[in-house]
């Protein structure tokens, strides 16, 4: 079994249908908890199709992932889980964006894998907690804000811990973990429903061809630089990426929904 960490590079809209609201495509998201989430059929179809693109034999692919639709049915040897939400980008006053997480969000993500950090932990909705060096407390106030929400800010070395653990089993020295910032459960769910970034597009008249002025319609997506857990078990070694960007989601011709899958380093 391997885990890997799924790290959204363009906006990514992963959805299921549509919806009678302000958005008209929300994105998957867990019923228990209305965390966003990938499905792992929805991955297992994207690397399938890069694989075929990147020229892996049709045997390897097939061994893989399994038959295709004109073949007799044969499973694959690998099976793909859902895509977990780990943590998830959001706006700050004082610097260019944090980097959230929970408590809750890193132990789902600890029970896959072993010799995790301690999990850091805050007092209470109102604290968020930060690594060494990296400060979102406005100038001359007392106050951290994030979007737009006010917090009492505390620094933790177990923040600096989970970010160097992240990095050296996944991610790199390249990757945006001085950013993270721990914030309590209830405000990570908050911001996992209210702070996901939305688009409005235009209908294309099926007719002409052009933009339809009179249809428009809202699209929900995962900011870039989101990280999702997610679990790989079986034979993946003809699946030809670790660190490689590959499309995922709707809206690809717009360049969105690229994604980097990384495997944990040995």
């Amino acid at each position: 079994m391997s885990l890997c960490l799924l790290q959204v590079l363009t906006p990514l809209h992963v959805g299921e249908g549509a919806q009678v609201g302000a958005v008209d495509l929300p994105v998957a998201r867990e019923r228990h908890s209305a965390w966003p989430f990938v499905p792992g059929a929805s991955l297992k179809g994207a690397l399938r199709a890069f694989a075929r693109y990147q020229g892996v034999l049709a045997e390897d692919i097939r061994n893989v992932f399994g038959s295709e639709p004109h073949e007799s049915l044969s499973r694959g040897a690998t099976q793909f889980g859902d895509g977990i939400l780990l943590a998830l980008p959001a706006r700050t006053f004082a610097r260019t964006f944090a980097l959230l997480a929970s408590p809750l969000s890193l132990a789902r993500f600890a029970q896959q894998v072993t010799d995790a950090p301690p999990i850091p932990t805050p007092d209470s909705a109102e604290w968020l907690l930060v690594g060494k060096g990296f400060d979102l407390i406005v100038s001359g106030k007392e106050a951290a804000i994030v979007e737009d929400l006010c917090f009492l800010q505390k620094h933790d070395e177990q923040v600096d811990a989970w970010a160097a653990f992240l990095r050296q089993r996944w991610l790199g020295e390249e990757s945006p973990l001085k950013h993270l910032t721990i914030v309590h459960d209830d405000v990570f769910a908050h911001a996992a429903h209210a702070w996901l970034p939305t688009r409005t597009r235009n209908a294309i008249d099926q007719a002409t061809g052009v933009v339809d002025d009179k249809k428009l319609f809202g699209v929900e997506y995962l900011a870039p630089e989101t990280l999702l857990g997610t679990i790989m078990d079986g034979e993946h070694r003809a699946i030809p990426l670790s660190g490689e960007a590959f499309p995922r989601g709707g809206h690809n011709s717009t360049g969105s929904g690229r994604v980097t899958l990384w495997r944990e380093k040995p």
